[in-house]
């Protein structure tokens, strides 16, 4: 068995490097499954959020690294196509997937929990002041994807520590009903309106 942190990279189509949106995520995976098998289901289960995403995010990488430095780059990586739902709204706005590695979430040291910030997410998914049923569902629905990839006990979804410097598989997950906001997905502006007031 192996632990392996997954770079998952939403492309803006402005194609600059700081525009990217980028989640990690960590499996523990043996054979027969495989890296590349892994990142197909990764794809695969953020392709049910699509319908809440931006649009302005057409491509995706999913790019896999060993614990530790990796001064040479990723072990595997692979694109794909990915285009969200929705005209975009404000990048900054996520809906935050909170997952813990003990059943009852209000038990577990903040070591223990981990967060997936979703988004950058489409206009038509934001329209009230509260994430609903339906977008808290969305993020939950990814929880459970990724706690299915794979086969049997090949692999598994896990969260890692700083702290301990560890692995340890998830058990729950939950998503609260607030906005949360990632300010470093805000995109730079590309104008200035000045006004002469004296």
């Amino acid at each position: 068995m192996a632990d392996f942190d997954f770079q998952v990279v939403l492309k803006h189509v402005s194609g600059l490097p700081e525009d990217v949106a980028i989640n990690t995520l960590h499996f523990e995976v043996t054979g027969p499954d495989t890296l590349e098998g892994t990142c197909d289901g990764i794809h695969a289960a953020y392709q049910a959020l699509k319908p809440v995403l931006s649009n302005s995010y057409p491509n995706m990488t999913i790019k896999v690294y060993p614990p530790g430095p990796n001064l040479s780059g990723p072990s595997f990586q692979k694109d794909y196509a990915f285009a969200g739902g929705g005209a975009p709204c404000p990048s900054e706005v996520a809906l935050c997937l909170s997952y813990a590695t003990v059943d009852n979430p209000d038990a577990s040291l903040p070591r223990r929990r981990g967060r997936i910030y979703l988004g950058p997410l489409a206009a038509n998914a934001i329209g009230e002041p509260r994430p609903g049923t339906t977008m808290r569902d969305y993020a939950l629905d990814l929880g459970v994807a990724l706690s299915q990839i794979g086969f049997g006990a090949n692999t598994t979804w896990t969260m890692f520590s700083k702290i301990d410097n560890a692995y340890a598989k998830i058990e729950s997950i939950w998503c609260d009903d607030a906005w949360d906001t990632q300010r470093r997905r805000g995109l730079r502006p590309t104008m200035r309106e000045v006004r002469d007031v004296q």
